[in-house]
């Protein structure tokens, strides 16, 4: 029987890379399957020349961008389309009228919108860019066939702003290779150690976790700064902070495993890879409520999820409060990588993943 043909079109900007390169993965393993990949990287940006009005906004821009690598590619035939990111479903709505298509995200425009509202970001400017991207991406959603929202708060937008049936969506959360991320035996005794990862400082946090530092936690544990956010260089860090650039993932990895908190105070997040990659290697985290942030975090069992507003002393009693209880930490430890080998496993996502193709192929 002949293979189907499919037209893959990802983004492999910023944190859309861990998926890009899992869809890959994923969709190779579909032995009736002839995936095309088309990836766009920041590289591109510099091969493609955007216009003036393309580059009024970041999305209007990673479209134009699309569209011009994966130019040639669409002159191909085939039966099957897979896109990434919301971007993805405008910028190749018109082909996704005569093909059955996918669509993976970990946001929408109304997502995207109110979690800016909440950092405090008002301008004209921005306001006018959400109502036209907001437009241009509810026009798309009824040629999709199918959507693959990263978290629960993205596919309750997609039935609540834009009125996609819940029948099209899948919750994919945010796969991981739990065998790779697993711990070898640990710990949980003091001298503690917490741990940051993440690049975007400013966003995820980094500014709260300092202050946090500084003046509620001297001598209470060690916290760790993986990233690779220029804004650090040169930073006067407060004792007992260290900073970490250009770690590999195999340091990553052992970061985890060597530490006994993962903190993330996010301001504004969507499914982010870090927790996932802590609930497979059995890191407890804190983490604010932001996006999808609790699909990846159970609250009072894998770690805690605190208000997004939520103080310095909030999260320094937090943090106290788990430095008392051992038992505790290694409790949620063992639950993390129980979550993590139900949920976030590569075997669930290809069951996932295959059954949206047969979808996909049943609607040809």
């Amino acid at each position: 029987m002949a293979k189907t043909k499919a037209l893959c079109i990802f983004s492999g900007l910023l944190g859309n890379a861990s998926m890009a390169r899992t869809l890959v993965r994923t969709l190779d393993r579909l032995g009736n399957l002839d995936p095309t990949y088309v990836i766009v990287s920041n590289d591109d940006y510099g091969k493609y020349p955007a216009p003036w009005w393309a580059r009024l906004s970041d999305p209007w821009h990673a479209e134009y961008i699309a569209r011009q690598k994966t130019r040639a590619a669409r002159q191909g035939r085939f039966d099957i389309l897979w896109l990434h990111g919301w971007e993805g479903a405008v910028a190749f709505g018109r082909l996704a009228r005569s093909l059955p298509a996918a669509v993976t995200l970990d946001s929408v425009p109304a997502t995207m919108d109110r979690q800016l509202r909440q950092r405090g970001v008002n301008s004209l400017r921005r306001t006018v860019a959400h109502q036209l991207h907001d437009r241009a991406f509810r026009a798309a959603v009824p040629r999709i066939d199918c959507w693959l929202p990263m978290a629960s708060d993205c596919a309750r937008s997609l039935e609540r702003d834009y009125g996609v049936d819940p029948g099209r969506s899948v919750v994919t959360l945010t796969p991981q290779d739990t065998a790779w991320w697993a711990p070898p035996a640990r710990s949980f005794r003091p001298p503690w150690r917490a741990l940051f990862v993440g690049n975007h400082f400013d966003r995820k946090g980094g500014e709260f976790l300092l202050r946090l530092f500084a003046g509620q936690l001297p001598g209470a544990c060690t916290l760790t700064i993986l990233s690779n956010d220029p804004s650090l260089q040169g930073r006067a860090l407060p004792p007992g902070v260290n900073w970490i650039r250009g770690a590999a993932k195999e340091q990553v990895r052992e970061a985890y495993w060597n530490h006994h908190l993962l903190l993330l105070p996010t301001r504004q997040d969507f499914a982010p890879q870090v927790l996932a990659e802590a609930a497979a290697a059995g890191l407890p985290a804190i983490a604010s409520d932001v996006g999808g942030i609790p699909d990846l975090l159970q609250n009072n069992e894998t770690g805690f999820v605190l208000p997004r507003d939520a103080s310095l002393e909030d999260w320094a009693g937090r943090m106290r409060g788990l430095f008392a209880q051992p038992e505790a930490l290694e409790r949620m430890s063992a639950a993390a990588q129980k979550f993590a080998a139900e949920f976030l496993s590569l075997e669930r996502f290809e069951r996932l993943v295959a059954g949206v193709v047969a979808r996909l192929e049943a609607a040809r």
